[in-house]
């Protein structure tokens, strides 16, 4: 684990905004409503709940726990019921989330990679189950992540320029206080996480993915490890010693599984190291992190009661949540259980299809209710998988969606998408595929961005405040989402060697006809991006393939012809498929012949892994490394093609021999 909290904090280089003073932090991120009463806003702390916050510096690990919570319990609630008490003014009328924080430093969530934070903060429900987890990334609503001493701060601040005032004022006694003498403990109940509406649909917990409660070793303190913090030349933010990386992979994975498990726009979390606090605001794009704080003295503890009293007035919206996701009915939830048994057995096989039928058979689907262009559909919760761990990327889910108003089912894919000169929005690119009627591609349902789904971290990248060597190239991204009338199944699922290769054909047909009648360049020929269409439980009817995401493509003629147009920040591509030209060369224009290269290792590598042939396991896997080679090149996109390269004209794939006719005399045609 500790490898690869390591090699995700190098990963993720250059996406952290900071130091952001930290009223600035709050004023911009967790403004106060027009609703919020002032008497709210200006409530008093009591002494007794900073002098709680204050033992945390000094607690063992597992007491620090404990106290964060205790001094934090039941607040700002209480505050909010002393304002009703001389107000009149009711709490729930501007009080949008009633939080709680729950003690998870124990316990994992197997359904997301055995992760775990610290404390978590639950405050309702997004996805309902019979038995709830107590580490339960699909319900969290933040976190706080605690390490013992400043040198584990994943990050560096330079010297601050002058003192931050607060405009806020704070109470440093407990005089007219309506709170009892006794702060209320942590809730340890099932309903501290949210409670259960029968109304709606509620999964079965599935006995292999209930949490499991671990002992944690404990945190290292000053040993040799625990070197203070390193200011790096290049990302002088981001401290650059081991445990510093330690902490910031740490946080990039609970941010990065909460963001892809839940449909959000941002996310919100603490960082405690030693007597010092961090406030962290999340999206897609990057992390804007807040200048470090003493919450020992009034003044750093008013920060983080500020936080969360500023937290709990906001709408969903402002939290992140995204307002077209809700639970579905009971009702609902059934009919699109019903509906999705129809393409289990053709559209997984083998343990796939085991683990489908279990699931589904036991009500362990966990399912959504989007509301998307008007029309209500029925989607599945996203799972995990080991590609949810970076949290700066596009973040493509795909599922089936159910419409109950007509009982259609349709193909749903969800992402992040960037803005670029050169292309349109995938949506888009199905209307232009449409309207020159493309063969061998999907037919678009509907399309287009989500409402107030985009990231920010762009508008914050140049403030004065930011520490930076160089600038830091932050995208802006957008919500978008697809949904397409043709249901296909995995290109791994074939069912014979000639199959395969029509499907290949097929898509690379759509491919020749999207460049030549509707100058639209794919750019991203893979595995995962080729589908077989559904054959209605008819296997008679011939396999036919057809190509999908085109998120990555360029419309020709929006590219200006005096080479002055600007490329989109990232590589485009799936490594293992991009050209080796293209691999060798970050920086080269990408054309029609690098897809067609990108076909050839796409039909290879699936039948490298699934058809027989003449190679034996130890060879196998030296040519499938062919296609994973790559060279870290510090500064500069990664590098690699060479390994692809000698395979081509050392005629390394030419030289298996498959026990199918149609593989071989392809191959060697091909390769040739």
């Amino acid at each position: 684990m500790e490898l690869k909290q390591i090699e995700l904090a190098r990963e993720t280089r250059g996406h952290y905004i900071g130091p952001m003073p930290v009223q600035t932090f709050l004023d911009d991120f967790l403004p106060w409503n027009e609703e919020t009463p002032k008497e709210f806003r200006d409530a008093k702390i009591p002494t007794r709940r900073l002098n709680v916050l204050k033992s945390v510096a000094v607690a063992s690990e597992t007491n620090s726990y404990k106290q964060y919570i205790n001094a934090f319990s039941g607040w700002p609630k209480a505050a909010a019921n002393a304002v009703a008490k001389t107000t009149g003014t009711k709490p729930a009328s501007y009080i949008k989330s009633a939080f709680t924080f729950k003690d998870t430093h124990s316990h994992r969530d197997t359904s997301c990679g055995g992760l775990g934070m610290d404390i978590s903060l639950y405050g309702g429900l997004r996805v309902q189950r019979n038995k709830p987890r107590v580490m339960d990334f699909h319900n969290s609503e933040g976190f706080v992540e605690m390490k013992p001493d400043e040198n584990s701060d994943a990050f560096v601040d330079p010297p601050e320029p002058t003192v931050e005032e607060s405009n806020e004022e704070v109470a440093t006694e407990d005089e007219d206080d309506d709170e009892s003498d006794e702060l209320p403990e942590a809730d340890d109940d099932d309903d501290a996480i949210g409670k259960v509406d029968e109304a709606l649909y509620v999964a079965q917990v599935d006995g292999k993915q209930e949490n499991t409660e671990v002992t944690p070793g404990p945190e290292p303190h000053q040993s040799a490890e625990s070197t203070p913090p390193i200011m790096t030349t290049r990302y002088p933010f981001e401290n650059g010693s081991r445990l510093g990386m330690k902490t910031r992979g740490q946080l990039a994975a609970y941010n990065a599984v909460t963001l892809a498990v839940q449909y959000r726009s941002h996310l919100f979390s603490t960082l405690v190291c030693g007597t010092y606090a961090r406030l962290m605001r999340w999206d897609r794009s990057c992390a804007i992190v807040s200048r470090r704080f003493d919450y020992t003295t009034v003044k750093g503890a008013e920060m983080l009661f500020r936080f969360y009293q500023r937290f709990a007035q906001l709408t969903r919206e402002q939290r992140g949540l995204d307002p077209s996701i809700t639970i579905p009915t009971k009702v609902e939830g059934e009919a699109a259980k019903a509906k999705f048994r129809d393409y289990v057995s053709e559209l997984w096989i083998g343990q796939t299809q085991s683990y489908f039928k279990e699931q589904e058979a036991a009500g362990y689907l966990s399912l959504l209710k989007m509301v998307f262009n008007g029309e209500t559909y029925i989607i599945a919760a996203p799972v995990y998988h080991e590609g949810f761990l970076s949290p700066f990327c596009r973040s493509t889910r795909r599922c089936l969606a159910f419409r109950p108003r007509d009982d259609n089912t349709f193909f749903f894919k969800d992402y992040w998408r960037e803005n670029s000169a050169i292309t349109l929005k995938e949506s888009e690119i199905y209307e232009r595929l449409a309207l020159h009627k493309i063969e061998n591609v999907a037919k678009m349902e509907a399309g287009g961005d989500v409402d107030n789904l985009k990231t920010i971290g762009h508008l914050y990248a140049y403030e004065d405040w930011v520490s930076r060597a160089t600038p830091l190239a932050i995208r802006q991204l957008y919500g978008h989402r697809i949904l397409l009338v043709d249901i296909g199944r995995d290109l791994l699922t074939f069912d014979t060697a000639k199959g395969l290769v029509k499907c290949v054909a097929d898509a690379m047909k759509a491919h020749q006809m999207a460049y030549e009648k509707a100058g639209i360049l794919h750019r991203d020929i893979s595995v995962g991006n080729i589908l077989m269409k559904l054959r209605g439980g008819d296997m008679s009817k011939p396999v036919e393939g057809f190509l999908i995401d085109w998120d990555h493509c360029v419309v020709l003629d929006l590219i200006p012809t005096d080479g002055l147009h600007k490329h989109r920040i990232s590589r485009t591509g799936t490594w293992q498929f991009i050209s080796a030209h293209l691999a060798e060369n970050p920086g080269a224009d990408h054309t029609v012949l690098d897809d067609r290269e990108s076909a050839f290792y796409v039909l290879v590598y699936v039948a490298l892994r699934h058809l027989r042939h003449n190679m034996d396991p130890q060879d196998l896997s030296g040519l499938l490394r062919v296609f994973d080679d790559y060279v870290v090149q510090a500064g500069r996109p990664d590098k690699g093609g060479a390994s692809k390269k000698h395979a081509l004209t050392g005629f390394r794939f030419a030289e298996v021999e498959y026990k199918v006719p149609v593989m071989s005399e392809r191959g060697s045609k091909v390769a040739a």
